[in-house]
């Protein structure tokens, strides 16, 4: 790539996923939540067909630490967006339910997704979101093949 300055896709996509927090966290005001805790209950909403889903599921799908999970988890059974109870299956887990509020939170997170999602590919062609979501599946996985 002699183009391209050696560090500037990393630096870009730094930004990309700065920016897209920002906006979404912005986004997201109106509803009393932050980008992680939208997506710690989209997570759930994904996934509603498990019997349970816990902490560490959601640790793992979202990389972050344990310590920080919880303090998401407190503040999102705080807000009533879910209920945290010990798993029925190990009880050294915590379960995590959707309370309704949290289940309703479902319509606003879809239409919020697509409206982020036309924001960040406007002036893309087909084609060229084609290319973009193929190419960032592609690094993704590399990132998270190097993590494991």
């Amino acid at each position: 790539m002699p183009d391209i300055v050696e560090d500037e896709i990393l630096r870009r996509v730094w930004k990309l996923g700065n920016a897209l927090v920002k906006y979404r966290n912005e986004s997201l005001k109106d509803q009393d939540l932050t980008s992680v805790q939208a997506e710690v209950i989209s997570f759930i909403l994904k996934n509603e067909d498990k019997a349970e889903i816990n902490l560490l599921d959601v640790q793992k799908h979202l990389a972050l630490t344990h310590p920080t999970v919880i303090g998401i988890a407190k503040r999102l059974e705080e807000k009533s967006f879910i209920k945290r109870e010990q798993s029925k299956t190990d009880a050294r887990y915590t379960s995590l339910k959707l309370t309704k509020k949290g289940l309703e939170f479902r319509n606003v997170l879809s239409k919020k997704a697509a409206e982020n999602e036309e924001i960040l590919l406007q002036g893309m062609k087909d084609d060229e979101r084609k290319e973009f979501n193929r190419l960032l599946g592609i690094a993704l996985k590399n990132m998270t093949e190097k993590r494991e």
